[in-house]
């Protein structure tokens, strides 16, 4: 196991970054509508020990605060984080993006929830423990007891919408 230290800033979005406020602060949030009420992404690190051996550890919390919104010009937008992990005492390293798939619903008929993707990626040699490197493999979010890379997210719940994301550390096999 090793000690490790998490933060994250929302980097990037793909769509007209005018509709979103927060960018290079870890709450990246959008909508038409007074800022406490907006719909917003949280990105909170976390200080935690993580096995090398693939096993899933927390990086971080993802919340979601979904709001009831005006529907935006762009419904489906991608948004970026970008993770810094600090190893013990003296490695760090920053790691990204992350890419978050947003898909907002219109707030009408049975299907309310919107839903989030995170998309698989894997970053190579990001931490060298005792002479050996090792992978970082982003798996998703824990939500409802599995991990997967599907969140979703209840409109309008009286608290954020919460999933831990979770990554495992795999020694590192040369390149793919």
């Amino acid at each position: 196991m090793v000690n490790v230290l998490s933060s994250g800033v929302w980097t990037g979005v793909d769509v007209d970054a005018s509709q979103f406020s927060g960018l290079q602060t870890k709450r990246l949030a959008w909508g038409d509508v007074a800022d406490d009420v907006k719909s917003a992404y949280v990105f909170e690190g976390a200080s935690t020990q993580v096995a090398l051996d693939g096993t899933p550890s927390v990086i971080g919390s993802f919340k979601h605060y979904n709001h009831v919104i005006p529907m935006p010009p762009n419904p489906m937008f991608t948004a970026e984080l970008t993770i810094t992990v600090a190893f013990g005492n003296k490695d760090r390293r920053t790691v990204g993006p992350l890419k978050f798939q947003h898909h907002e619903t219109p707030n009408v008929g049975p299907s309310q929830e919107d839903t989030v993707e995170l998309e698989e990626v894997k970053f190579e040699q990001v931490v060298q423990v005792e002479g050996r490197w090792y992978d970082m493999h982003v798996q998703g979010f824990l939500q409802f007891g599995e991990i997967t890379r599907h969140f979703v997210s209840v409109e309008d719940a009286k608290e954020p919408n919460e999933a831990e994301l979770r990554a495992s550390f795999t020694p590192y096999q040369g390149p793919a």
